[in-house]
């Protein structure tokens, strides 16, 4: 199979959006084709745009320095091998770009060894399309996202503050101090899908679900300040 990268040019004449509503900019890297097109299927109809695709690692790291997208989604294992190897060059090319590792291996050390890597999110390809898109939303808002699943095979400790991105604990604190979704994207120039998909990530790796939750775990994690109880409404869902 060739390993030509494919550049994708968004037209000159596309409309300049506001950072609330812009697409997410997003490279492919995975050495097989028909994997491309089909995530390329399921993420441009849902606010996405590709802007670049390539087959193996050298090829991947060259798109994201030059295209800097929000999103990297790549395969943990190409033809040229391995690239667990290459993530830390690709986080140092574009360290704004999210990487979200899309694998068919749903091994808890490859997930580890990803993560530690710099990865932010981890997906097996048989995951279900409605949580390809909140991880891909998560990971591209600077959150991290692991499924499920697989995040339950390496959650050998309890998440502590540090495990937490800059935007999550920003998300976080806001929300813990009784702010809506709304408030928080408008706080931080994110759309309200976004900041949902972060607190959605929160909730599902955290279990941080009633507002309760949100205040114990931002005082925790040092990001309130302020006695018990002046943070939003215990028992509040927002």
């Amino acid at each position: 199979m060739s390993t030509k990268s494919r550049l994708m040019t968004v037209p000159a004449t596309a409309p300049v959006n506001t950072p609330a509503t812009s697409p997410v900019t997003v490279v492919l890297v995975d050495d097989h084709l028909t994997v491309r097109a089909g995530t390329r299927a399921l993420l441009e109809p849902e606010g996405f745009v590709v802007v670049g695709e390539a087959a193996a690692g050298p090829e991947a790291i060259d798109l994201v320095r030059t295209r800097r997208p929000d999103l990297l989604v790549l395969d943990m294992v190409l033809a040229s091998g391995p690239v667990q190897s290459a993530i830390p060059e690709l986080r140092a090319a574009a360290p704004r770009t999210g990487i979200l590792v899309h694998s068919m291996y749903e091994d808890a050390a490859l997930v580890r060894g990803a993560l530690a890597a710099g990865a932010s999110g981890y997906l097996s390809k048989s995951t279900s399309v409605p949580e390809l898109l909140l991880a891909a939303r998560t990971v591209a808002a600077g959150g991290r996202y692991v499924q499920p699943p697989l995040g339950a095979d390496t959650a050998h400790a309890p998440v502590s503050p540090r495990a937490l991105s800059p935007r999550e604990g920003q998300v976080l604190a806001l929300l813990a101090d009784g702010h809506t979704n709304r408030e928080v994207a408008a706080h931080l120039t994110l759309s309200v899908r976004t900041v949902e998909s972060l607190r959605a990530a929160l909730r599902n790796r955290l279990g941080l679900v009633t507002r309760a939750d949100l205040v114990a775990h931002a005082r925790r994690s040092g990001l309130l300040d302020g006695p018990p109880g002046s943070h939003g409404s215990p028992g509040a869902r927002g």
